[in-house]
């Protein structure tokens, strides 16, 4: 298992607000995530925030920050990819059966998860962001 961090990039079955709203469970299939934002660290566990990442370009209703090429070539994404920044799923990565797979996949830039740090803020601050809290 690895220690959760900001940047860090999984494969992770990421459940989509929309599902979640449906009664949906478990996330339809494995994608790239990146931890961002550890919530809560305590003895009970490591709450993070994965922030969805996708090769689709995002909808209009979604706000979206494009990965920089060179970020993504060194994590194996296809380019161009988006990461979803006014959604999230709230995990305990050390207890969650959600992970695709226990080898990250790399981890993004300090300078590019800054401007996604600011735009997740941005939406917090607006109240205009989804939160899926998801159970292990």
């Amino acid at each position: 298992m690895f220690k959760p961090a900001n940047g860090l990039v999984i494969s992770y079955n990421y459940l989509w607000a929309r599902e979640y709203d449906h009664h949906e469970q478990s996330g339809r299939k494995a994608r790239p995530a990146c931890v961002q934002v550890i919530v809560a660290d305590n003895k009970s566990g490591t709450v993070v925030a994965l922030f969805p990442i996708t090769s689709q370009p995002p909808h209009a209703e979604q706000t979206a920050l494009a990965i920089p090429e060179m970020d993504a070539r060194r994590i194996g994404l296809t380019t161009p990819s988006w990461i979803i920044v006014d959604e999230w799923n709230l995990d305990d990565l050390a207890k969650s059966p959600h992970i695709a797979d226990s080898r990250p996949l790399g981890r993004l830039s300090p300078a590019f998860m800054r401007q996604v740090r600011r735009e997740a803020a941005a939406r917090i601050r607006g109240r205009r962001y989804r939160s899926v809290p998801r159970r292990t």
